[in-house]
């Protein structure tokens, strides 16, 4: 979908005016030198192109795009867990023509990513897991399986790509203006780090974030500036909600604990009720945390 046709008129006035100012070219202009300086770095693996985590949001293809001004080589890692709504995978044939060249390698899990949480959770609580409360593992506490859900349903995938060799750079669109967690996380960890892996039998791997530091309007900026096509479902921005009308900023993960709200939870039941569906037949406890007041 054009951008312009998605956005809401107001946002899309607010993206192309900030495109024009100093503070953004200034901004885009450090980032692009900052990943060709990453790139040139002697200790990442010059034999493997970097991978590009994606998913079709506003952030991979900020991210994608700054690679692409930069004129350097890498390959979008598109990962189908089920965790993402359908509707994004209609941009994938207008990002392909967009881009001219589109280097891709697609990972698709035995499972769906509901299905993973439901079925380590149910074996969590059969051996005898609990939360730190002493509780049964649920939605909303994932306790010690957690691990092992975001391994099967994400970081597996670190063994697969790269053909086994070390110091493969990986690039995530993750940015700190997301939420406390990743800004925190960055300020720990940086934007550009070697991970040395604690499994023996793991190899270590390079982890950038080049836009880790840029706040939402520069993203926007940065599409609208390159005309970029995107997802349609940014423009799903007519959710009943009693504060008016906006696009809710998560557009991927559906199914995580940590995105799921009662605002959300009318996103959903008003665009992929099929889905929402779905996830409350599989944890009855979503349904009876925002169903308990009518609102």
């Amino acid at each position: 979908m054009r951008i312009f046709e998605a956005l809401p008129p107001s946002r899309y006035a607010a993206a192309a005016a900030h495109a024009k100012t100093d503070q953004f070219k200034k901004l885009k202009a450090k980032t692009i030198a900052r990943v060709q300086q990453w790139y040139a770095d002697p200790r990442v693996n010059q034999n493997i192109p970097p991978g590009l985590w994606f998913g079709y949001g506003k952030d991979s293809m900020a991210t994608a795009l700054i690679l692409e001004l930069a004129e350097l080589n890498y390959t979008h890692l598109i990962i189908k867990n089920g965790a993402e709504l359908p509707q994004h995978y209609l941009v994938e044939i207008e990002w392909q023509e967009y881009l001219g060249e589109f280097y891709f390698e697609d990972y698709i899990t035995d499972r769906p990513f509901s299905q993973i949480i439901r079925s380590y959770l149910d074996w969590g609580n059969t051996y005898g897991l609990r939360t730190k409360e002493g509780k049964l593992l649920n939605f909303w506490d994932w306790g010690g399986v957690a691990e092992s859900i975001t391994y099967e349903a994400l970081y597996q995938f670190h063994h697969l790509y790269g053909e086994g060799e070390e110091n493969v750079m990986y690039l995530w669109g993750n940015r700190g203006g997301e939420g406390m967690e990743r800004a925190f996380e960055i300020s720990r960890e940086g934007m550009f780090q070697f991970h040395d892996q604690d499994d023996k039998d793991a190899l270590p791997y390079v982890r950038a974030l080049p836009i880790g530091e840029w706040k939402d309007i520069d993203v926007w900026a940065l599409l609208v500036s390159e005309d970029a096509p995107i997802s349609p479902i940014y423009s799903m921005h007519q959710i009943p909600q009693k504060k008016g009308n906006k696009a809710f900023p998560r557009t991927l993960w559906y199914c995580t604990p940590e995105i799921l709200c009662s605002q959300y939870y009318k996103w959903l039941a008003f665009y992929a009720p099929v889905q929402l569906a779905e996830l409350c037949e599989l944890f009855p406890e979503i349904q009876a945390r925002f169903m308990t007041k009518k609102t």
